[in-house]
């Protein structure tokens, strides 16, 4: 592990103990951070002590910015809830970290990766800088690649991909959902904007599966029912954090959740076909079972 590496596994550490127990001391994070480092055969190329850790806090929050806080009372280090719940850094971190550094020859990563992770430090520190940033990019309808200039605003994963969102200059007023694997010659300018406050991830996104967060559909409660297995694969994977369970026998499992019923979402219960039964709303069975048949009808045709 090098040094760059290793620096950023200790960032990682530091912030998923102090997520994990709020309010921990400095010595036993220290302590901590120093025990799971030790697991690095090379972990003393980067050192944990005090000192480290200190100035960790401060890059983390300077570089990073999470706003990681000292208690007086409790004498302990915390995230404050609002910050954990707008973005999930932390599994920006491991990425970026497996993305540093080679891997044991006995793990086994999905080796059908989205490209485009090279740009996430970038982008998160044009982010905090609220400086304009420029691109090419290629859409997946189209041949040619096209110039965009946009300013940034977050962050965004959806199955393995990242997406930057951000407002196209030129076009206020309008958040766009741009490809980070679409993205080439990425360069962060001089000119700087200021955010719109409105805009939040957690607000916008709220009710959606995916990527796109269309004002002009309406949020629904959606019953589906799920076969014991596929049942049980859901409730360990939820489609979405408003997911309940509200039957379980030894036959059915039937989950209800309040999203968008977008593009997005249709072609994740077309992916779970053999698994799934939707019982509410009513349109969205009948627009499953209308693409159910215009595919069957294709491979009957299909010489």
């Amino acid at each position: 592990m090098s040094k760059k590496a290793g620096y950023l596994r200790r960032y990682l550490e530091v912030i998923r103990q102090i997520r994990h127990q709020p309010y921990i001391g400095l010595d036993e994070l220290v302590e901590k951070v120093r025990g799971v480092m030790a697991y690095y055969d090379d972990e003393g190329n980067v050192g944990v002590s005090k000192r480290t850790i200190l100035r960790d806090l401060q890059e983390i929050r300077d570089t990073l910015d999470i706003g990681i806080e000292h208690c007086r009372s409790r004498k302990g280090y915390y995230i404050p809830q609002d910050e954990q719940a707008d973005f999930d850094l932390e599994h920006v971190l491991e990425i970026l970290d497996l993305y540093s550094r080679p891997l044991p020859s006995f793990v086994y990563p999905e080796k059908r990766k989205a490209r485009g992770a090279e740009h996430l430090l970038p982008l998160i520190n044009a982010i905090k800088k609220q400086c304009t940033v420029q691109f090419v990019y290629r859409k997946f309808d189209l041949t040619q690649e096209q110039l965009r200039k946009v300013q940034p605003c977050a962050l965004k994963e959806f199955k393995g991909r990242w997406y930057l969102l951000a407002m196209e200059v030129g076009d206020k007023g309008k958040m766009k959902a741009w490809g980070l694997d679409r993205i080439s010659d990425l360069q962060m300018t001089r000119e700087l904007f200021d955010k719109d406050p409105a805009f939040t991830v957690g607000r916008s996104y709220q009710d959606c599966f995916g990527i796109f967060a269309r004002e002009d559909i309406p949020t629904e409660e959606v019953v589906l029912s799920f076969d014991p297995v596929g049942g049980s694969y859901i409730e360990t994977f939820p489609l979405h954090t408003t997911q309940e369970t509200i039957l379980k026998t030894d036959a059915e499992i039937r989950i209800r959740l309040h999203v968008k019923v977008t593009y997005d979402f249709i072609m994740e219960l077309l992916s779970q076909t053999q698994n799934v039964t939707v019982v509410a709303p009513v349109h969205l069975r009948a627009t499953l079972r209308n693409l159910y048949e215009q595919a069957s009808i294709r491979h009957a045709n299909h010489p």
